[in-house]
Order: C-alpha cells, then sequence, then structure tokens
C-alpha cells in the first residue's frame, strides 16, 4: 500500500477518538465527580480555614462532569472555559484547595481523547495555560491556608494537627499561598496526563486506521476479483456466441442461396442452424448455471433434455464426469469437432495434434485460442480456401499455431486482423496471459497467423493475471475425454 493509501484512512479516523460515544464520558464523569467529592470533604481536615463545603461547592463541581457528557466532543472549548471558570470561582470562594483542581485536568485529558485530533490537543494545551493561569491568579487573591508538618504549632490544637512530636507538644506549621515547588508539582500533574492521553490517542488512530485499511483492502481485492470474473464471463460468452454465431451466420447465407436451387442442400444448412443454435443455448445456460452457482442443477436439466434429443453428440451426463463440472476435464480430440464444423463451412482444415497430458487449464485455453482463430478466419479471411492448425507439446511449453491463406481486414471488428484486436483477440490475450504465456497475431507471407505459447510446467499460482490467485474457475462448460463434444452440447 502507498505512503497515499495509508494517509487516507489515517486522515479519516483522525476526527475520531475512543471518547467519541457518550457512555465511555458517562462513566468518566461519574468517576471524576466522586473522587472530586470525596476529596474535597477530606481537604477541608488539612484546611481549617477554608470555608465549608456547601451546596455552591458542590454546583461548582458539578460543572465539570457536566461539560464531559453534553459539551464534548461538539463544543471541547466551551467545555474548557466552564470547567475553568467554575474551578477558579471554587477556588476563589474559598473552598479548600486538592482534587477540585483534577477535575478540568480530566477535563483536558477527555479533549485529547474525543473528537478530531488536531483540534482537541490544540484547545487542550490552550486549557491548560488557562488553568495554570488561574490557579495562580486564585492564589494570588484568595491564598489558601495549608497546615504543614513541622514544629511550633498550636499546642492546644496539636491533637487534632499531627502527632505530639514537636518541643511543646507538637503539631503542623501553617503555610499561607501557593508555593513554587506546590506550583511546579501541580504543573506536572497536569501535563503528564496530556502527554499520556496524546499517546493513548496516537496509538488508537493507527489501530483504526489499520483496520480501515484492512477494509479497504479487502473491499479492493473483492471488487478487483469481481471485475475479473465480469471479465472471464465476457470471454466464455463471447466464445460461444462468436463462434456459434458466425457457423450460423454462414449456413443462413447458404441456405437462403440455395433454398429454390437445391432445397435439399438448404435442408442440410438449415439442420446446421438448428444444431449450432442449440449447442450455443446449452453453453449459454451452463455458463450462466456456474455463475449462478447452479451448475449441479442446469447440467442434470441439461442431461435431461439431452437424453431425449435423438440428434447430435452431446457431452457427457454429469455422472459421465464426476457430477463435477465446474471444473471440466479437457481432451485435445475435441479440437476435431471444431475442425468439422469449420470444414462444414468450405474450409479446408488440416489439424496436427501432438500434445497429450496437457494440464487441464492449459488444454482448456488452447481450445479457446483455436475455437476463436478459427472464428476470426470465417468472419474476417477474405478468399480463405484453407487453415491450419497445430498444437505441439516440448518439454517446457506448448505451442500453438493457427495459419490461414486469406486476406485478413484489418481493424475490423474481432478479427485477429484487427491490430489490437476486439474482444475476441482481447480475450485470447488474457486467457493467454493468465497462464503465463504469450500470444501473436498478424500477417505472414500467406495469410494470417496466429501464434500462443504456454510454458510448461504453467508459472506459480501468482501468475494469475486475472485473480491473482493460483485458481481461476474455468467457467467454459466441458467436455468428455473421448471427445464427444468440445462443448456442452444439446440443450
Amino acid at each position: 500500500m502507498s505512503l497515499e493509501q495509508e494517509g487516507r484512512p489515517l486522515q479519516a479516523t483522525a476526527d475520531r477518538g475512543p471518547l467519541d460515544r457518550r457512555r465511555p464520558r458517562v462513566f468518566v464523569a461519574t468517576a471524576v465527580l466522586g473522587g472530586a467529592l470525596l476529596g474535597s470533604l477530606g481537604a477541608g481536615y488539612s484546611q481549617p480555614e477554608a470555608r465549608g463545603f456547601d451546596v455552591g461547592a458542590f454546583a461548582l463541581l458539578l460543572v465539570a462532569p457536566l461539560a464531559i457528557v453534553l459539551l464534548l466532543p461538539r463544543r471541547p472549548a466551551t467545555a474548557v472555559v466552564a470547567s475553568v471558570g467554575a474551578t477558579g470561582s471554587y477556588l476563589l470562594a474559598g473552598y479548600a484547595w486538592g482534587p477540585a483542581i483534577l477535575e478540568p485536568v480530566v477535563l483536558l485529558t477527555v479533549v485529547v481523547l474525543c473528537g478530531p485530533a488536531r483540534r482537541g490537543r490544540m484547545i487542550a494545551w490552550a486549557g491548560v495555560a488557562l488553568l495554570l493561569a488561574t490557579v495562580v491568579a486564585s492564589s494570588a487573591i484568595a491564598p489558601p491556608v495549608f497546615r504543614e508538618p513541622g514544629w511550633g504549632g498550636p499546642p492546644g490544637r496539636s491533637g487534632v494537627w499531627g502527632p505530639h512530636n514537636g518541643p511543646d507538644g507538637g503539631g503542623w506549621e501553617p503555610t499561607v499561598g501557593l508555593s513554587p515547588a506546590g506550583f511546579v508539582a501541580g504543573a506536572a500533574w497536569t501535563v503528564v496526563p496530556l502527554l499520556a492521553a496524546g499517546a493513548v490517542r496516537d496509538r488508537a488512530t493507527r489501530r483504526t486506521a489499520a483496520r480501515a485499511a484492512a477494509r479497504e483492502t479487502a473491499a479492493e481485492r473483492e471488487r478487483t476479483a469481481v471485475t475479473a470474473e465480469r471479465l472471464r464471463i465476457a470471454r466464455e460468452l463471447h466464445d460461444v456466441l462468436a463462434h456459434s454465431l458466425s457457423g450460423i451466420n454462414v449456413q443462413a447465407g447458404v441456405g437462403l442461396h440455395l433454398l429454390d436451387r437445391d432445397p435439399g442442400q438448404a435442408r442440410t444448412a438449415l439442420t446446421a442452424i438448428r444444431d449450432t443454435s442449440r449447442d450455443a443455448l446449452a453453453e449459454v445456460r451452463t455458463v450462466l448455471g456456474i455463475v449462478r452457482g447452479e451448475a449441479g442443477e442446469e447440467q442434470a436439466i441439461a442431461g435431461t433434455e439431452r437424453a431425449g434429443a435423438p440428434e447430435g453428440p452431446g457431452p457427457p451426463s454429469s455422472t459421465d464426469t464426476g457430477g463435477a463440472p465446474l471444473a471440466p476435464s479437457w481432451d485435445l480430440s475435441a479440437l476435431e469437432r471444431l475442425a468439422a464444423q469449420t470444414r462444414a463451412e468450405g474450409l479446408a482444415v488440416t489439424l496436427d495434434v501432438d500434445a497429450s497430458g496437457l494440464p487441464d487449464r492449459v488444454a482448456g485455453a488452447v481450445h479457446r485460442v483455436v475455437q476463436e482463430a478459427l472464428t476470426n478466419v470465417r468472419r474476417h479471411a477474405a478468399g480463405a480456401t484453407r487453415v491450419t492448425v497445430s498444437v505441439r507439446r516440448s518439454g517446457t511449453s506448448c505451442q500453438v499455431v493457427v495459419s490461414d491463406d486469406g486476406r485478413g481486414a484489418p481493424g475490423t471488428g474481432d478479427g485477429v486482423g484487427a491490430g489490437t484486436g476486439g474482444y475476441g483477440l482481447r480475450g485470447m490475450r488474457e486467457r493467454v496471459e493468465a497462464l503465463g504465456g504469450i500470444v501473436d497475431a498478424g500477417p505472414d507471407d500467406v495469410g494470417w497467423l496466429v501464434r500462443a505459447s504456454f510454458p510448461l510446467p504453467l508459472p506459480a499460482a501468482g501468475h494469475d493475471a486475472d485473480t491473482g490467485s493460483g485458481h481461476e474457475t474455468d467457467l467454459t462448460p466441458g467436455h468428455a475425454p473421448n471427445g464427444d463434444g468440445p462443448r456442452g452440447e444439446h440443450a
């Protein structure tokens, strides 16, 4: 993943803090209010000159918890000002110093942990400066009186203020105002929690960003898989329909031409149209059945229909193929059926196949390459009279060569003569390159030449160009090892 891609999840999650939800803030507010109440009551024992705890003190201590629940994270600046203002009022009113000052510290920490991170930190550190200034000003205007351990305390109150360890009975020395050491300690108690909260926020942001990036990666992988699946379906439907419809077009022209002069030959052409269209329908239905996850049911239906169809060879039933058409077992003897269909349309086809034992994926791709090449000869090789198909296997590769003696039509339709090619040549290239092979198409000295090469053994799983995985579901309807049909026959 690039730095730019990483930045998007980080930016998206920087505006969401771990305390954005109200429930955890209610828990924090309840805890800080309880601690402040108990601490303020206890602080009165060490500050006997302080004003006694009353309803006014309770109301002022209630401001910060309410701000945490009601104002955050939408109005952090208002919450900080309200909390610090209530604390300043509490100190100026003469109430006991101590835990009351920790309330705005907790609120500042919550500000860092909720809402947009950058805004929260800026407001929190501004709140620290405001709080320290308020404490210093309150100490100067209404200095507190603390009783510290020491000598010379009031003899009459030694039993209240401390152990009897002084020469005159012991006691506590009073300290008036805020000492420099006390200010430094208080500042540390304010700054350290904010630093810790910032570290927690950064860690939470990174974790949330990592989860968001993982979700985005998974979604992108799924989108890529869907796109690859669409391309694969488009290739299969193109191969099925282009081959069949081109044959139907040729036979229909023959039938129309001979309808009056040679009714018998016209009948033969119409029969070929019927058989080819039935074959195409069976293939399309099987491809769609596999796409919809209903291949087994569709194969069973097709098998039932084929059982009642007396004409034309068909593929084996699901029981003949082990009942699993999703991964057909390819056999290159089925290329003879393609050659026969092309011969029936007036082209002389020479078939030279010596490539037994090919992996199913390679055999299937070889079948489709030959099928597409023959289709393009019929459609675009003007004046072609013969086609030569050669499939040879060597120790490290499988070579497929289809050549004709026609005049190609560059830039037309799907033909291999179309420079960069239409859908047919594009699908052929994708199919071959998905297996790590190469394909080339162009004119030669006689006509047009299509050459494809597949490496053997197949590359590692990662070379699957369509899905990025090592397995590509074959959507092509299968045929039997005995070569009874190149694809699913006779719906």
